[in-house]
């Protein structure tokens, strides 16, 4: 069944919701067979291009035990089949409480009005870092 415009962006950022309220179940409804997510830099570890695609169900678990995980959603687009997501993604250390910000951009390829295929682009060194609300915010400032 064809999805109309805009569609796909409500799912993907519905899935997003189901993320920070931590209901895998749900996300997975909106995953479709084969699914999975790849992240666009080398590891810590030095793996380059970490994927998730073997045991979905338990690697999103992990994933998703984060409490306290916001996405601030600066711009979406969408085209056929795909849905483009820039953002931040903030969340609490699970030891110092501090905030972690990490501005990212996520492609989306959707089949059957599901998500498919992901790559989520960002700095991972970013990742590690306690950017304040400021920081991230001048990003998406227009200079005159």
């Amino acid at each position: 069944m064809p999805t109309q415009k805009g569609n796909l962006t409500k799912i993907v950022r519905d899935i997003l919701r189901d993320e920070v309220r931590g209901d895998v179940n749900a996300a997975l409804r909106k995953m479709a067979p084969g699914y999975s997510m790849t992240w666009v830099y080398q590891a810590k570890n030095g793996t380059l291009f970490p994927r998730a695609d073997v045991d979905i169900k338990k690697e999103l678990k992990n994933a998703y035990k984060i409490r306290g995980r916001k996405y601030d959603i600066k711009h979406v687009a969408e085209g056929k089949n795909v849905v483009f997501v820039e953002l931040i993604e903030s969340y609490p250390d699970s030891k110092t409480k501090k905030v972690f910000r990490t501005p990212l951009v996520l492609v989306l390829e959707m089949k059957g009005g599901k998500v498919a295929r992901g790559r989520h682009y960002c700095d991972p060194r970013l990742s590690y870092m306690f950017l304040s609300k400021k920081q991230v915010g001048d990003i998406f400032k227009m200079k005159k």
